[in-house]
């Protein structure tokens, strides 16, 4: 089951299937691989040569089972990013591109003074709106928030099965999705890399829905 919040902080529970197709919706760290252990024994004078050798092959040959054998990865919750930093309609634009600068994300949840969610507002939708020279903003026009955020969201709860999450960005044409609790709050956000990520990383992860 999926949600859309609108302006009004409005709710509506929907199957997927059911999903108007008229919605205006318009981060995770590279793992490091293991090295492969040295068929050899390492030469010279060392703690190596005295057995340590041993020790490094069995800590790298663990590494690499664990790597092959990876935890099945099937919910929203297993990918999203989380906490959720969120952002109020009223703050001005240049005030909210610097906000996402400190917190070095693309997308915020826009939440009303009550706590509901009512849009959804990307970098992009920012740069827009703002010119902005190494960083900086140089024009700061006099718009906020919610004259610039995307309305109606879509959004999943943290079981949601990944691949129905995937085919909802897909064909609502939607780059991030935000994942909520049981009372409407996000918990997280997926986004198109998180599952590139999950599919990159879960050989194993089987995508047919």
């Amino acid at each position: 089951m999926f949600h859309i919040f609108t302006l009004q902080g409005k709710r509506i529970d929907s199957k997927l299937e059911h999903i108007p197709q008229n919605i205006k919706v318009d981060r995770i760290g590279k793992k490091e691989r293991p090295r492969k252990a040295l068929d050899r024994e390492p030469s010279g004078p060392g703690p190596e040569a005295a057995g340590g050798g041993g020790y490094a092959r069995e800590a790298y040959r663990k590494a690499a089972e664990s790597e092959q054998a990876p935890v099945p990865v099937l919910h929203a919750e297993a990918i999203m990013s989380s906490p959720v930093i969120t952002i109020s309609p009223d703050l001005g634009a240049s005030e909210a591109w610097e906000k996402f600068r400190e917190a070095k994300v693309r997308h915020m949840p826009v939440l009303s003074a009550d706590g509901s969610m009512i849009g959804i507002v990307s970098d992009r939708d920012l740069l827009k709106r703002l010119i902005i020279n190494e960083g900086r903003v140089e024009d700061a026009r006099s718009v906020t928030v919610k004259e610039i955020m995307a309305v109606e969201v879509i959004a999943a709860p943290p079981k949601t099965d990944i691949r129905r999450v995937a085919r909802a960005m897909l064909e609502n044409h939607v780059g991030t999705m935000p994942i909520v609790n049981e009372e409407g709050l996000p918990v997280g956000i997926v986004t198109r890399s998180d599952i590139l990520h999950a599919i990159i990383h879960h050989p194993g992860f089987n995508f047919w829905a």
